[in-house]
């Protein structure tokens, strides 16, 4: 597979810092409900890979976020993150398509805790509910789950540090900054 960018442009983003960020305490908020997780990695030929996560949960210091990912789905994401750290994790509301995206770099991977598995069954009941309120049924949630879960029903947890918060949010300020 083609790389999306050529050689000169490749690490473009190695040169450039970023500090941790404090959550704001509206998008903590936000990305603590039921909302759709989606961990977004790439590799060193800058090829994407997208994988659902579950149970996000934001540091007490507020500078790092932890989501989970299927042991078997999120394979590729893991090696990813342990070639080169970065991390785009994007939260969205499926019944009115607000959604935020943190950039940042991977802190750790490893098994799940069980304090990390109450957070992934705590926000799957939580995402159950608020698509149940848009006519989604439970069965067709649990089937997902089932689905991403196949293969492997172990998680792993991803504790990433944000640097960048963006809005993703259709309409004219979606990519800005917050």
């Amino acid at each position: 597979m083609r790389a999306f960018l050529n050689d000169p442009y490749r690490n473009i983003n190695f040169l450039l810092v970023f500090a941790a960020l404090l959550l704001p305490a509206h998008v903590k908020a936000f990305i603590e409900r039921g909302v759709s997780v989606m961990v977004g990695t790439r590799d060193s030929d800058l090829v994407p890979e997208l994988v659902r996560a579950w149970g996000p949960r934001v540091s007490r210091d507020g500078t790092s976020v932890s989501v989970c990912v299927a042991t078997a789905a999120g394979a590729r994401t893991i090696s990813n993150l342990r070639d080169n750290g970065c991390v785009a994790v994007t939260f969205a509301s499926p019944g009115n398509s607000t959604a935020i995206q943190l950039w940042g770099r991977s802190l750790e991977t490893g098994p799940a805790s069980q304090r990390d598995l109450a957070g992934v069954d705590a926000h799957r009941d939580a995402f159950i509910e608020l698509n149940k309120g848009l006519g989604v049924p439970r069965p067709f949630i649990e089937a997902l789950w089932q689905r991403e879960a196949a293969g492997s029903p172990e998680m792993v947890t991803i504790r990433f540090r944000v640097e960048q918060i963006f809005n993703q949010t259709p309409g004219p300020d979606a990519g800005s900054r917050l």
